[in-house]
C-alpha cells in the first residue's frame, strides 16, 4: 500500500461486494486506494463516521435499515470533508438525478469494469469532479414505459411523499376517513391515493400494503 493511499469506506449489505472491492484495489498496480472499512448497514456507517474519517465513501442505495435520502443527509452532517459516491446496481434516471441533487460526488454502477472503477475513484478524488458512470442512464425516456418494477426498492422509489404518508397511516390501521382528517384532504383524495399505491406496488389489498410497509421499514 502506498504511504499516501486514498482511504475508502464502503457501505453495502452484501459481504461479497466488500471482498470484491478490496481485492480489486489490492490488484491495482499503483495501490493508490485502500479499503479501510466495510459496513453492511446504514447505522453501522454512521457510527463509524462518528469517530473515524476516510477520503471517500462508496454508498449502496438499497440498505435494510434506512432510506438512502436519510442516510445521505446523516452522512453529510458527519463527514463534510469526505467525498461520497453512489455505488449501486440501480440504473434509473430519476434515481440518478435525485442522488446528484442531494450533493453526491458520483454515481457508479456495480456492472462497471475494473478499469472504470479505478478511473472513477481518480476522477472524484484528484480532479474534484462529479463522476457519472459510462452506462448510467440520465435520459428518462430510457426508463419508460415501465412494464413492471423489478424489486421492492424500486417499488418504494415509485411512491410519492404523499403516498408514503398515506401508506404509513394505512399500516397503522387508519381508515380513509381518519386519514382525510389527519392530512386535511378529502376522503375522495385518500381513496384515489390508495388506488394509485395499490397499482404502483401491484397489490390487491390493504393487507398486502401493510406487510410491504413493515418489511421495507416504511412504518
Amino acid at each position: 500500500m502506498s504511504e499516501y493511499a486514498t482511504t475508502l469506506a464502503l457501505v453495502d449489505q452484501h459481504p461479497i461486494i466488500g471482498i470484491g472491492v478490496r481485492a480489486l484495489l489490492q490488484q491495482d498496480s499503483d495501490k493508490d486506494f485502500t479499503l479501510v472499512h466495510h459496513a453492511t448497514r446504514a447505522n453501522d456507517i454512521l457510527d463509524f463516521y462518528s469517530h473515524r474519517r476516510t477520503d471517500l465513501l462508496l454508498l449502496d442505495l438499497n440498505l435494510p435499515d434506512m432510506e438512502y435520502k436519510d442516510l445521505i443527509k446523516g452522512l453529510q452532517i458527519r463527514v463534510r470533508d469526505t467525498k461520497i459516491m453512489a455505488y449501486t446496481a440501480y440504473n434509473n434516471s430519476s434515481l440518478v438525478k435525485t442522488v446528484l441533487r442531494l450533493g453526491l460526488d458520483g454515481y457508479l454502477l456495480k456492472t462497471c469494469t475494473p478499469e472504470e472503477f479505478i478511473y472513477a475513484l481518480h476522477q472524484v478524488m484528484e480532479r474534484d469532479e462529479v463522476y457519472i458512470g459510462k452506462s448510467v442512464q440520465l435520459n428518462s425516456v430510457m426508463n419508460s414505459p415501465r412494464k413492471g418494477l423489478k424489486d421492492d426498492f424500486q417499488k418504494c422509489l415509485s411512491l410519492s411523499k404523499r403516498e408514503k404518508e398515506i401508506l404509513d397511516l394505512i399500516s397503522q390501521g387508519y381508515t380513509s376517513q381518519s386519514i382525510s382528517k389527519t392530512l386535511f384532504i378529502s376522503k375522495y383524495t385518500v381513496e384515489t391515493h390508495r388506488k394509485n399505491i395499490l397499482r404502483k406496488l401491484n397489490f390487491n389489498s390493504s393487507t398486502e400494503l401493510v406487510k410491504f410497509a413493515v418489511q421495507q421499514g416504511l412504518v
